[in-house]
């Protein structure tokens, strides 16, 4: 029998920490070790309960007498620095219902960031989990990656519909060489060979949300 996959959820809002454990305690081999209500809290709770996984929410809305939202987002992102920086090991799953809080949680050392919303699959969330724990003990594992442009977003979620260099160029109006260029770029910055790497590193970073879009501004 395979060892149990021991997990923290770390999260001030009760009602999602509930429903969360629920999903999670009906997977097999997953169990639910603990959960943290107070980011303050965090750190002593992995160093006590040695989990192989924690979910963390990044923004923490706890009644801290007028903290700006910015601060209460630093708050889960210093968290998920001191937990990677502490015990490596732990994988991290960073959560958010903000899309633009994704890449800074990645580049504070989470393993996967992603929103809210894509944890009401019980296969999607098992995989995530898996998927972190495998992050998370590569001996190869980056933790950080030179952010993309807004240019080179926009190429990669086309790269992500399909679209070859040409129609990507044609679609948003822009020369082959140009996207030519920023596609080696993205290539570079993710540390892949290819475009179809490209975008499954972007989807393991939280870079590009399943289901994600781009479209131009109308003229």
């Amino acid at each position: 029998m395979h060892k149990p996959v021991r997990i923290i959820i770390a999260d001030d809002i009760r009602p999602f920490v509930k429903g969360l454990r629920e999903m999670l305690t009906e997977i097999p081999n997953f169990t639910v070790v603990g959960e943290v209500l107070t980011v303050n809290h965090v750190i002593s709770i992995v160093q006590s309960l040695k989990p192989d996984v924690i979910f963390i929410d990044i923004n923490w809305r706890e009644d801290r007498g007028g903290i700006s939202t910015h601060q209460h987002n630093e708050l889960g992102l210093r968290a998920i620095k001191d937990i990677k920086t502490k015990f490596p090991e732990v994988a991290v799953i960073a959560m958010t219902a903000y899309s633009e809080l994704i890449e800074s949680a990645r580049q504070y050392g989470a393993d996967i960031a992603l929103q809210k919303e894509r944890l009401n699959n019980f296969e999607e969330l098992e995989d995530c989990v898996l998927r972190a724990i495998e992050i998370a003990r590569s001996p190869s594992r980056q933790r950080t990656y030179e952010p993309l442009t807004e240019r080179e977003r926009q190429i990669l979620t086309l790269m992500a519909q399909g679209l070859t260099e040409s129609e990507i160029a044609e679609y948003l109006r822009w020369g082959v060489g140009v996207v030519k260029r920023d596609s080696r770029a993205i290539f570079d910055k993710l540390q892949v060979r290819n475009r179809a790497h490209a975008v499954a590193r972007a989807y393991d970073l939280g870079i590009l949300p399943k289901g994600s879009s781009w479209s131009p501004e109308t003229e």
